[in-house]
């Protein structure tokens, strides 16, 4: 009687990727001569901008002049209101002509100003000719306060335009230490991020930085405090929070790299979200200015990235079972 012995076959594996071995100097040697083409490119992106002030300047002021049309265009519903009380008798002492100048003046004018089409070498005498107490252009508080934020636009938008070659740079270094699976993670994870990143700065452009503004200002007695907006001021209040945001928004992309890596699975996200949720308003209340309603407007959708967040680590979960199954 013969027996036949049944060994285990072999599956062949891929040999393993040896990456270029490299010394110190030589990595010196190789970030440097990236961070030569990025300043390279960021310069010729700056040497770009720099003959377009007025449209740099028109980009990072227009949150704050979305603000101040939302609060001119509520000043001109009270100023109406208030003209119909005092033609009714129901003000006392009545208003003074002075003040029904302005409010008339301020009436029949409102339209052209809010479409924009008012001079522009007359707006800032608007605070006086409608009485509205928040001045429609930015202060410089300091002589050289236009020319130092117009500079730190300028190397922010210089930035914006080479982001190509300095990604590509970024990329070209870090890809020389990876290997190949690894490298295949990063492309596919890298646009997601860069999306994630510039929806979080949008929204801070368009809704945040605005509706914060808005509520300050809602705060202040015009009789009492009158609003005066700093450039440069106002220039970090709106870099602070649309680089917050741009941060903030990686949030489900790292939730699927703390699960990668084993540090925390999806049934503890999902078990201290409490937790979770108040380190968001902690967070929110450190970053933004010291009201609620720009602490509620980031933390809002910080929630909600981290329910993103959530359904995708479920879903990478329930593949691993099926797979292991």
């Amino acid at each position: 009687m013969t027996t036949t012995s049944t060994k285990p076959i072999k599956q062949e594996q891929e040999p393993e990727e040896e990456l270029p071995r490299m010394s110190f100097g030589d990595h010196l040697d190789e970030l440097r001569k990236r961070l030569i083409w990025s300043i390279l490119a960021m310069l010729a992106g700056v040497i770009v901008v720099t003959p377009f002030k007025a449209e740099v300047t028109d980009i990072y002021v227009a949150p704050y002049h979305r603000m101040w049309d939302s609060a001119y265009a509520d000043f001109v519903e009270y100023q109406r209101e208030q003209l119909a009380r005092n033609e009714a008798g129901e003000i006392q002492p009545p208003l003074m002509e002075k003040e029904l100048e302005q409010i008339r003046w301020s009436l029949e004018n409102s339209e052209e100003i809010l479409s924009g089409n008012f001079p522009e070498r007359a707006q800032n005498q608007l605070h006086n000719w409608t009485g509205f107490g928040i001045p429609r252009s930015l202060k410089a508080l300091g002589g050289l306060d236009d020319f130092w934020v117009f500079m730190a636009a300028t190397l922010l938008f210089g930035l914006i335009i080479a982001l190509p070659v300095v990604l590509y740079q970024v990329w070209a270094f870090i890809a020389a230490g990876l290997y190949r699976h690894e490298r295949r993670v990063v492309m596919r994870l890298f646009p997601a991020a860069l999306g994630l990143a510039t929806i979080g700065v949008l929204f801070g452009y368009f809704a945040v930085v605005p509706t914060g503004l808005m509520f300050l200002t809602r705060l202040m007695d015009f009789s009492n405090v009158e609003p005066m907006f700093g450039v440069s001021q106002y220039f970090s209040f709106l870099l602070t929070l649309t680089a917050a945001l741009g941060v903030v928004f990686q949030l489900p992309l790292v939730m699927l790299a703390v699960q990668k890596v084993g540090l925390m699975s999806h049934a503890s996200m999902k078990k201290n979200w409490r937790f979770v949720i108040l380190g968001f308003f902690i967070v929110s209340a450190m970053v933004t200015p010291p009201d609620p309603m720009t602490m509620i407007m980031m933390a809002i959708p910080m929630i909600v990235l981290f329910v993103i967040g959530l359904l995708l680590t479920a879903r990478v979960e329930a593949r691993q079972v099926a797979e292991e199954s």
